[in-house]
């Protein structure tokens, strides 16, 4: 009997028996521990480490520009300052952090903090929150109350409580109401599902990544509660299934729900991202020798002599470009010698894509919504409305202006901006429209302020477009890459997959310099089910 046939009996058996055993506890812990076992453990070490190995430089004779302050910045040049090695880092914004950036803002007669409304950390965003745990800046997260999502219909669908091992969760929906099934009986629909916990990301990619997600829910014949909810996570990649890549969004749903016992709930900064995130890491970089040059944009990379590399008039032995896909563009434009020497490269990096754009819109507004809610809301997208967030229960500013006002300070967001709406006017007026539907207490309110942010910055996860995403280390020796668009051996995404791979360009260095790697933590890196010939390849395998 073949492997995969024989783990399809025991992935059977736990359908059928979770049913029954899912509430006792003894039965409960035996399936845990199997799963667990067979997945290799829910976080795993990726890099090899030597400790015989020097952990720091003697002097900082090594230079290292890195050129963007987001994430996969940060985690460069703090893992590379730490370890003595001089660092100048480079951001064009006049803040540090990207995507989790913050500045200041004049709302009515006082300033508000901005932010770009990234709020969930979830909780196997292990190399992310080891370094913030070092920092001590996980003291003051929030865990959210629930992970809701209100449909079309007016139902309430809540993840918050499902039981988080993977498998059993799958069977905890089902228990709640969230498919029938019967209705994932047909073989066309067992087929396609199956690839969830089958994932591994040589196959996956291989088999899915020119299949849209639109045409694989299609073809599975989803049941609705599970197209809803399959609907609402893929938009996490702002982007619509029309666009999406299948093999992107099942690496995102094994990330994120079949690879570890965190679940759907996350934590969130209970706090502006100035005070509680941003300051202490720009004081962590400094103490530890990275310059910080903000608000200054780097417009191209030169050679300078003995095979460096030029950045702004100062040589360096290695550079860092961690910036999002247009900042990365227009450096490249920049750099005569590499459009010249390395024309292949070049053209895989100007066939990169941003998705159609985001919008983010708070709102200072003369009322709050219903009791009984949440803080952060996800809705079934109409038009443009995916999520509400209730910004006055994070932050004292928004707290206080809403209890000096008796109102609330309300974030809109839509993750995919639909083609034909252009005009920030008309995503104003459908944002209400739609926020009025799901919130009809919110019919009619006034606005006091509001601060609407049409982005166009996250990359685009669409069919074919992994081909051209370059590995950290490119064919320039010397010349690195990180980001959240970058490709990466390890099944993650969003934010930890931008600070990680900042890890990733760290480790190039300490290896050439000789000295201790930096730990690389993941979740498992393969589904229940993926065949166990690909379990067996290397930990630092390049993908």
């Amino acid at each position: 009997m073949s492997e995969i046939t024989w783990w399809w009996i025991v992935l059977l058996a736990i359908l059928l028996g979770a049913w029954a055993l899912l509430r006792r506890g003894q039965w409960q812990r035996a399936l845990a521990s199997l799963i667990e076992k067979r997945l290799g453990g829910y976080r795993q070490q990726a890099t090899t480490v030597d400790d015989a190995l020097p952990r720091t430089l003697p002097e900082r004779g090594t230079r290292v520009a890195v050129i963007g302050g987001g994430l996969a910045g940060i985690g460069a040049a703090s893992a590379l300052g730490e370890r003595g090695i001089a660092v100048t880092l480079f951001e064009r914004n006049h803040y540090l952090g990207g995507k989790i950036g913050a500045w200041k803002a004049a709302i009515g007669d006082g300033q508000q903090t901005l932010d770009h409304g990234f709020h969930a950390f979830f909780r196997q965003y292990y190399n992310l929150n080891r370094f913030l745990d070092r920092l001590g800046l996980r003291r003051s997260f929030r865990e959210i109350e629930d992970y809701l999502i209100l449909d079309e219909a007016g139902r309430s669908l809540r993840f918050g409580d499902v039981e988080t091992v993977p498998a059993l969760n799958i069977v905890d929906l089902a228990r709640r109401g969230f498919y029938r099934w019967r209705d994932t009986a047909a073989k066309r629909t067992r087929e396609r599902l199956s690839a969830f916990v089958r994932f591994d990301m040589a196959h996956t990619y291989e088999a899915l990544d020119g299949i849209t997600f639109e045409r694989f829910c299609d073809e599975a014949a989803l049941p609705p509660g599970l197209r809803v909810s399959f609907r609402t996570f893929a938009r996490a990649f702002f982007s619509d299934e029309a666009d999406l890549s299948t093999a992107d969004v099942l690496r995102a749903f094994h990330f994120y729900y079949l690879s570890h016992d965190h679940g759907l709930v996350y934590d969130f900064p209970a706090g502006d991202y100035e005070t509680s995130l941003l300051a202490p890491i720009r004081s962590h970089l400094e103490a530890h020798g990275v310059e910080l040059r903000l608000g200054v944009p780097v417009h191209g990379i030169e050679r300078g002599a003995h095979e460096r590399f030029r950045v702004e008039g100062e040589e360096y032995d290695w550079v860092v470009i961690a910036a999002d896909i247009p900042g990365m563009q227009s450096v490249i434009a920049g750099s005569d010698w590499l459009q010249e020497a390395h024309p292949a490269f070049v053209a895989d990096m100007n066939a990169l894509r941003t998705s159609h754009g985001y919008a983010v819109w708070r709102l200072w507004v003369d009322r709050d919504v219903r009791p009984g809610l949440p803080t952060f809301i996800n809705v079934e997208r109409k038009r443009v409305l995916d999520s509400v967030t209730l910004y006055h229960r994070i932050t004292d500013e928004a707290r206080a202006w809403a209890q000096r006002h008796g109102g609330a300070v309300l974030e809109l967001h839509c993750y995919a901006l639909p083609r034909d709406i252009s005009d920030e006017q008309e995503v104003r007026r459908v944002f209400l429209e739609e926020l009025a539907y799901y919130f009809p207490e919110l019919r009619g309110l006034s606005i006091a302020a509001e601060a609407l942010q049409v982005r166009h910055d996250f990359p685009a996860f669409a069919p074919g477009q992994r081909a051209h995403r370059p590995a950290p280390e490119l064919p320039v020796e010397g010349l690195l890459m990180a980001g959240d668009w970058v490709r990466l051996p390890y099944p993650m995404t969003h934010m930890e997959a931008a600070f990680t791979s900042g890890l990733v360009c760290a480790n190039v260095v300490l290896d050439s310099l000789g000295l201790r790697r930096e730990p690389i933590f993941t979740v498992a890196p393969r589904g229940l089910l993926a065949p166990k010939r690909a379990r067996g390849a290397s930990k630092d395998e390049a993908a």
